[in-house]
């Protein structure tokens, strides 16, 4: 006899960084990030009876064994003393696909996380009220994965302690509430640049935070761009906006370089078109910027309103500088049923 369980949640991307961390999973500065829409990881967990005290787990991603991220799942939830009885008890399966191609910039352990976490949570606690449920479960996605914590919610998310946020943590994410109109219909054009996979992964980057010469400036700069960012988003101001996201991005680049075993994960098509989008802003006035996660494909934000002149925009480089574009934009998070 089985029971089955499915789970669907997004991926997010980080408009304030989290680089660097300490402790189990642990942000050494806030992060802040907008929740995605179709880019999304879709999971099921299936539990058998079994009737022996062997573990039986198998990860199946696309439709194929897994085992290498198999093995990482299953130490994760061997961690987690919430889902022991679920491992003693069950034999499980979970069959996972994403919506979005690898390599993409587009941060997939942090749909997979939040979905891992949320379809066991859901399995072990099924009464859980809503606020309970993404609260405890963005807490166990963070062990995952730290940026899938911030993947419970929609539209605009904090992850780590602000005095100024009573209710906001480094052990969960909380969304934000006060949100101007200006920033709730945003889109998010993902300009893939190269689609080799990095050769450092961000587990890697984030070791190199520690004893980095310049890590202290850093963690010190996150917080204040939290901070700052919390008020742009009430106030509407888009310089403001744009002006912190391309500073983050810029500076989670430069820490990279600037590591002790330092290493260069942007591409020249990423900084030609850097370029580009700052020439294409002072030329239109239009208020479109780009932020980047640990690899060199941009992301490219705007409001709605000015989707077709962007799009317009961005037709001119596609085959020559841009490989593809995948066309997202805010999201409402996830569900597990």
């Amino acid at each position: 006899m089985s029971h089955t369980l499915k789970a669907r949640y997004p991926s997010n991307i980080a408009l304030v960084k989290y680089w660097g961390k300490y402790g189990n999973q642990l942000p050494c500065n806030p992060s802040l990030s907008m929740t995605l829409d179709k880019a999304y990881t879709q999971l099921q967990l299936t539990l058998s009876e079994k009737h022996n005290h062997q573990i039986e787990f198998e990860y199946y991603f696309e439709d194929k064994l897994n085992e290498k991220f198999g093995d990482r799942v299953l130490r994760y939830l061997q961690g987690q003393k919430e889902f022991s009885s679920l491992l003693e008890d069950y034999a499980l399966r979970l069959e996972s696909h994403n919506s979005f191609p690898h390599s993409a910039g587009i941060a997939s352990s942090a749909s997979a996380f939040s979905a891992i976490s949320a379809v066991f949570l859901h399995a072990t606690n099924p009464t859980l009220s809503q606020n309970d449920f993404n609260r405890q479960a963005s807490h166990l996605a963070r062990l995952g994965s730290g940026s899938a914590c911030r993947s419970f919610y929609d539209s605009y998310v904090l992850w780590g302690h602000l005095e100024e946020i009573p209710e906001s943590s480094n052990e969960y994410a909380v969304p934000l509430h006060e949100i101007h109109d200006n920033f709730r219909s945003m889109r998010d054009s993902i300009l893939i640049i190269d689609e080799q996979p990095k050769l450092v992964s961000s587990s890697m980057g984030h070791r190199l935070m520690k004893n980095h010469p310049y890590a202290p400036a850093r963690f010190r700069q996150g917080k204040e761009h939290s901070k700052k960012m919390i008020v742009t988003l009430k106030n509407g101001d888009f310089d403001a906006f744009i002006s912190i996201i391309e500073r983050e991005a810029l500076t989670l680049h430069a820490m990279m370089m600037t590591s002790v075993d330092y290493y260069l994960l942007i591409k020249p098509g990423t900084v030609f078109m850097m370029e580009q989008i700052f020439q294409f802003r002072k030329e239109t006035g239009l208020p479109i910027c780009f932020t980047l996660d640990a690899g060199p494909n941009l992301h490219l934000l705007y409001p709605e309103n000015i989707e077709s002149e962007v799009q317009d925009f961005l037709e001119g480089y596609l085959q020559t500088h841009i490989k593809s574009i995948i066309n997202d934009r805010i999201g409402l998070g996830g569900s597990v049923n």
